[in-house]
């Protein structure tokens, strides 16, 4: 892979790595997440069978029909859409690692799941779930002060689909949020808006790489059906002095549903059926 120059990394807050991956390696995730979205589709009947040739303006339209008849649906498969074992092997990838050492983490560390986000406006209740505000990662990691987020699309992201938008250099800043809003910690507006935004268009297989402490935002998605797939990964450096000094805090929280969430589930004849030779 590239070797990702430490000092212009650090002068200017991200590095843009085209080509990190085959196309083929992170479309074969979304088409993944995709495989699961049609197992629902088919389950509540607006898809016969499952199709993996199904064309994407199809299969979109039918996306957004799930999510007007079973949002519940759409949120439970989103959450299980992250745990796919193929997005876990990527985080993990030695061609990630070697870009974090080569931008000077000496010893990085996941600092939490995984995340895969599928973008559109007709996805969202939300606008935060479609498109970002203004805002640092590192407000919500509290980690070490030289973590690293690799944010990798899964589709080819032009500017009309809502790329990723950064102002350079303003890792340097430090922390200018001020509210923790929706898993986010949000710019002042006033902060913001004096800022020049630039737009990193990207296509499938390309990895950015920047400072938890940089400024970004979405773009806006402006097309009518099409999804904006991407991948996001945070990393620690617990070899970083501050981090160490704190006690390595960790403000993730993570605990199951102690309700049973289908009630009367599993009966003895559904045990039989799943367990039966």
């Amino acid at each position: 892979m590239p070797v990702i120059d430490k000092k212009s990394f650090w002068e200017n807050g991200y590095s843009l790595i085209n080509n990190l991956f085959e196309p083929e390696e992170v479309i074969n995730i979304r088409l993944k997440a995709i495989s699961m979205v049609q197992r629902q589709l088919v389950a509540v009947g607006l898809m016969k069978r499952l199709d993996e040739n199904l064309p994407e303006e199809e299969f979109n339209k039918l996306f957004f029909e799930l999510f007007n008849q079973y949002p519940e649906r759409i949120i439970s498969t989103g959450k299980h859409i992250q745990h796919m074992m193929d997005l876990h092997r990527v985080s993990l990838d030695k061609r990630i690692e070697e870009g974090l050492n080569d931008i000077g983490l000496s010893f990085p560390n996941i600092c939490t799941r995984p995340m895969l986000f599928f973008n559109a406006r007709k996805l969202a209740k939300k606008q935060v779930y479609w498109k970002t505000a203004p805002h640092q990662n590192w407000r919500s990691m509290q980690g070490a002060l030289n973590a690293i987020v690799v944010w990798l699309p899964l589709i080819d992201v032009p500017m009309s689909l809502g790329a990723l938008e950064i102002v350079p250099k303003s890792h340097k800043f430090g922390l200018r949020t001020n509210q923790f809003t929706d898993g986010f910690g949000t710019l002042p507006s006033e902060e913001a808006d004096k800022h020049t935004w630039e737009p990193v268009e990207v296509k499938a297989g390309d990895a950015l790489f920047f400072s938890s402490m940089l400024y970004h935002r979405s773009g806006s998605n402006d097309t009518e059906i099409g999804i904006r797939w991407s991948c996001h990964f945070r990393y620690n450096d617990m070899d970083e002095p501050t981090f160490i000094k704190r006690g390595f805090p960790h403000p993730y929280i993570y605990h199951p549903n102690p309700d049973i969430i289908t009630p009367d589930f599993p009966t003895e004849q559904d045990i039989e059926k799943a367990y039966g030779v």
